[in-house]
């Protein structure tokens, strides 16, 4: 046991793993002219598709997937018993598997006719096509919007262009590999080429490819929800492993309807896959909707060394029934791309009442429209620890915890390059805020312990913003550097401040008008911070390779050496260093954080 397994309140994180001898191996290689969905499933004679497989495999049997792309949902049938006898769907050893919601259509097409664009008329051709109703098996993207419930809980709140987006379809349209841009309009036809318009009732599309080339060529449409879930609720014992899953059309949350969904499922392991391209959640967790009930079960997962890319809103969310689950090693980039931040459902990594989960050594990168991760009211002994986030433009944060009234742990992360704010704990209570680098943040602030929504009800009680501590952090070059909604209670110390920026770094909001002050006056007047230290130091931070450069000058500060993180705390240097990376850094040496 080490101190990095360890949750809030010092307990160890209940690891568990796949122990499953399996008993068979079922074969799936569409590309094997043997292959049909009526044989055996042996090497000599696989399936075809992955649903003929998942229609036959049992507790304690795999289904070994070929290389191949296969146009379907993987739809499971039945989970595993226990760890021992669990059920498994992976790819071939060194072979590409690619599920994806996506078919091939050549468009019949034919100039637009019977809508007004009044730019290009007589210029430019717009182009129109029916597409194949065949393609749709009881779900049409083309037809769905983007968001229904949502806009009946918030829809009021938003601006003309915000709603524009939120009402766009779900569907979408590749040519040569690269995505068009949905319009809302047949007139938005005449901004730009490489977009296109769905007609009443989603049978029908309106567009223009890039460079206004005709469309002789295939293109590729989204038809089908989601690339792998289950049919019914609550499965168990399902390993997910080395898969690619692609373009799925799902809705935006909520509900939470991923391209990977474990459907209010339990105790999955899902590693070393690449969910590209989801509308709207690449991957989902938990019990899907603030509505659901009987949640009790759920949770206990595994999610590791993934790449989640490309996803309109959400890289992976969880509502109610993330419970006791581990998120290590996965690279979560390029999320938010339908900018609907402000309907508050887009982070890297979004839970709603999540308990004991550990979230450790992922990178968030090139995030726009999306926080990082965000812990959104009730969340419970929850770690976020080791992670890197670089590159971040967003309203909320790079670590944004929202009225949380008991202990978390947010320590030894890397935060740098954010347009927003680098950790914010708005209502919470008892947060515990340690041994991060938090660089490069212009204007939203490095550590906010704030009081924003000071009248808003969750369990049965407002919010105090109490008991949060703030303990061993490095600050560089963020002009606003701690900031608490009110003094009471809260403690900040041990804290490494860069010299520069020092005016009004400091922030006290409660009681009205509030207070700004300099780190002297900080510690003399409010007894904050009275061992920390401000020093010269350089730092540089590579988004790509991930190293840093870091140099300071003089000594570190006297950092907090007590049981405030669970227990286990072996060193009591500022920032997630080691004391040997400490003193390598004083030398000039870099680190690498991959």
């Amino acid at each position: 046991m080490t101190f990095f397994d360890r949750l809030p309140d010092g307990t160890l994180f209940p690891f568990w793993d796949d122990q499953t001898v399996y008993a068979r191996t079922l074969h799936v290689a569409q590309d094997n002219d043997a292959a049909a969905d009526g044989n055996s499933g042996t090497v000599d004679a696989p399936f075809k598709t992955i649903g003929a497989a998942s229609r036959v495999v049992q507790p304690g049997e795999k289904v070994m997937i070929h290389a191949g792309v296969y146009h379907e949902t993987v739809c499971l049938q039945r989970g595993g018993t226990g760890p021992d006898r669990m059920i498994a769907f992976e790819a071939a050893p060194n072979e590409r598997v690619v599920i994806t919601a996506t078919e091939e259509f050549l468009p019949a097409a034919k100039p637009s006719a019977g809508w007004h664009i009044p730019a290009i008329e007589g210029k430019v051709t717009v182009w129109m096509a029916d597409l194949p109703e065949t393609a749709f098996v009881a779900y049409n993207p083309f037809l769905a919007r983007n968001a229904y419930e949502y806009l009946f809980h918030f829809g009021d709140r938003q601006d003309p262009d915000w709603m524009k987006r939120a009402l766009l379809r779900r569907g979408r349209v590749w040519f040569r590999g690269e995505p068009l841009k949905q319009v809302s309009f047949p007139c938005d036809l005449a901004s730009q080429a490489g977009v296109f318009w769905v007609e009443e009732p989603g049978l029908r599309i309106h567009f223009r490819l890039p460079g206004d080339v005709a469309p002789v060529e295939p293109l590729e449409i989204t038809v089908r929800e989601q690339t792998f879930a289950p049919r019914e609720m609550g499965l168990g014992f399902i390993r997910v492993a080395g898969l690619v899953l692609q373009n799925a059309a799902d809705g935006l949350p909520i509900p939470q309807r991923g391209s990977l969904s474990t459907c209010r499922g339990h105790h999955w392991i899902i590693e070393n896959c690449t969910v590209d391209g989801a509308n709207g959640v690449g991957i989902s967790l938990g019990a899907e909707s603030w509505d659901a009930t009987e949640t009790e079960g759920m949770g206990y997962h595994i999610v590791r060394r993934n790449q989640i890319v490309n996803c309109g809103v959400c890289g992976i969310a969880g509502s109610r029934g993330v419970k006791s689950s581990l998120f290590e090693n996965n690279r979560i980039e390029f999320i938010g791309y339908l900018d609907l931040e402000r309907m508050y459902e887009c982070a890297g990594i979004k839970f709603h009442f999540a308990e004991n989960c550990l979230i450790r050594d992922n990178l968030f990168r090139n995030l726009k429209h999306a926080g990082g991760i965000w812990l959104d009211v009730d969340n419970v002994n929850n770690r976020i620890s080791g992670n890197v986030f670089v590159n971040i433009e967003t309203v909320t944060a790079a670590i944004y915890s929202e009225m949380n009234f008991e202990r978390n742990l947010i320590d030894h992360n890397v935060i740098w390059d954010i347009r927003g704010t680098g950790i914010h704990a708005d209502c919470n209570e008892c947060v515990v805020i340690a041994h991060n680098l938090i660089g490069e943040i212009p204007e939203g602030g490095a550590i906010l312990c704030s009081l924003g929504q000071a009248k808003r009800k969750s369990n049965g009680r407002t919010a105090l913003c109490r008991a949060n501590q703030v303990l061993n952090n490095i600050v560089f070059r963020c002009p606003r550097r701690i900031e608490f909604g009110r003094r009471e209670q809260n403690v900040s110390n041990g804290n490494l401040f860069d010299s520069s920026n020092d005016n009004c770094g400091f922030h006290i909001a409660y009681p009205e008008p509030g207070n700004y002050q300099k780190l002297v006056t900080w510690q003399s007047f409010f007894g904050l911070d009275e061992d920390s230290r401000q020093v010269n130091m350089a730092a540089t931070f590579s988004a790509d390779t991930l190293q840093l450069q870091f140099h300071h000058e003089g000594d570190g500060p006297d950092c907090v050496k007590s049981d405030l993180l669970g227990g286990g705390l072996t060193h009591v240097e500022p920032g997630p260093f080691t004391a040997d990376q400490w003193h390598s850094l004083g030398n000039g040496d870099g680190i690498c954080f991959k």
